[in-house]
């Protein structure tokens, strides 16, 4: 359970707002099922003008950006990603209650967890190897989330990425 998650030390600059300005146009969005979650892909152009994401995309190459929706009260139920070994999240909601947990079988009833606790601007490489899981329990959740060109499981990633994450 230590290793679930870890915060970059570069925040956002242009991502959120875009994404915010983007919302207000939510209605004439075109969302797309994608493993039952409402996505839309974000243009690449990130990949130059976001510098986390610049930084990121020079050591191991990001493939696709999106932007994930998960429904007002609703719970994403716990798993670990298919095709995903590792990603980068940002949580662009504020103020809102969501959880995001990580969770290992203690016995036939109980979960040890860990909650990862989304700061503003702040983008995390998020383990999706470990079983985890949302429950969203007021307004619609919007998560920003990619795909790297080559998966790679999260210990290689996070090593190969320690320069840019806060201090362990």
């Amino acid at each position: 359970m230590d290793d679930c998650f870890h915060a970059f030390k570069i925040q956002s600059v242009k991502l959120e707002s875009f994404i915010a300005w983007f919302l207000d146009y939510e209605k004439e969005i075109n969302w797309r099922k994608h493993f039952n979650f409402d996505t839309i892909q974000l243009p690449q152009d990130f990949l130059k003008v976001e510098p986390l994401l610049a930084a990121v995309h020079e050591v191991h190459p990001i493939k696709n950006l999106g932007l994930l929706k998960v429904p007002a009260k609703t719970m994403y139920n716990w798993h670990t990603d298919d095709y995903r070994l590792s990603c980068i999240n940002l949580l662009v909601n504020k103020n809102h209650n969501s959880h995001t947990l990580f969770g290992k079988q203690k016995d036939l009833i109980n979960k040890d967890i860990i909650e990862l606790k989304y700061k503003p601007k702040t983008f995390y490489l998020f383990n999706n190897q470990v079983e985890h899981c949302v429950i969203n329990l007021d307004v619609d959740r919007y998560l920003f989330s990619l795909y790297f060109e080559d998966e790679i499981a999260y210990p290689k990633i996070k090593q190969k990425l320690l320069h840019l994450l806060e201090d362990v």
